[in-house]
């Protein structure tokens, strides 16, 4: 399942502070740059409890996905991913499980961008980047009976 580099996927700028990279700021990740660290700086003086939230947040998803893992489940599809980084699907399942499959999907494109990089050499994730045309089947589909 080697991701194929989304080709539609506009230039990315890392002059402007995008939510993605400021979340892995929070999590004390790498894959933010100066303007992304200088907004996130801003939101804690107004929100102090940002950082711990994303922790918080991070940690929920860990005892979930131990959870799964524990159920046998070994594919995963992560909707709204953001960027795949600190702690995330791929790197909690695959540690227990190396042939564990992860799905990102994102719609931001620098989400998406940033996610290719780096599952690049990861045979078992990838990254999908849904458009009008490819989400219009879901929205369509028959809601589950009961």
């Amino acid at each position: 399942m080697r991701p194929q580099i989304p080709t539609d996927v506009p230039t990315v700028d890392i002059r402007k502070p995008n939510a993605a990279r400021m979340y892995d700021y929070y999590l004390g990740g790498a894959h933010n740059f100066e303007p992304d660290r200088a907004l996130a700086t801003q939101v804690g003086l107004v929100a102090p409890f940002v950082r711990d939230v994303a922790h918080i947040n991070r940690a929920w998803l860990r005892r979930v996905l131990d959870f799964l893992l524990s159920q046998g489940i070994r594919q995963f599809l992560d909707l709204g991913s953001g960027i795949p980084t600190v702690g995330n699907v791929h790197e909690v399942v695959q540690r227990d499980d190396p042939a564990a499959r992860v799905v990102y999907v994102d719609y931001e494109p620098v989400a998406v961008h940033h996610s290719f990089e780096l599952l690049r050499d990861n045979d078992n994730a990838a990254i999908a980047w849904p458009t009008s045309a490819t989400l219009g089947p879901c929205w369509h589909t028959p809601r589950w009976p009961g």
